[in-house]
């Protein structure tokens, strides 16, 4: 009787997959680190935006503004200056805080103002 000896065995098939699905777990755990990592650039750039435009609505209302002090993000979103998308995080979660000025220069995001 001759067996057919084509073909791989369950062992090796088994080897296999186990193979895969640790380079694939590797895989999801580098791209998840990516993901998270452009998700802070991305609320950092955010943030930046929205120090600008608190110095250009400092810039247009500085004479009712103290010379130091902090507008708050619903501020610039209640005039008109920051849309819904540039005052949700990467998350679509909305920033809190404001933005704290200092002698109408130097404008710094802060969570609490």
């Amino acid at each position: 009787m001759k067996l057919n000896k084509k073909g791989f065995t369950l062992i090796e098939l088994l080897a296999v997959v186990v193979i895969m699905l640790a380079i694939s777990m590797m895989a999801i755990t580098s791209i998840s680190a990516a993901i998270e990592r452009n998700k802070e650039k991305q609320n950092n750039a955010k943030k930046r935006v929205l120090e600008s435009y608190a110095e250009l609505y400092y810039q247009e209302h500085k004479n009712s503004l103290s010379v130091s002090g902090c507008i708050t993000i619903d501020t610039l979103y209640s005039k008109g200056v920051a849309s819904d998308s540039e005052i949700e995080d990467a998350n679509g979660d909305k920033f809190t805080g404001g933005i704290k000025y200092t002698n109408g220069t130097n404008f710094q995001y802060k969570t609490s103002c």
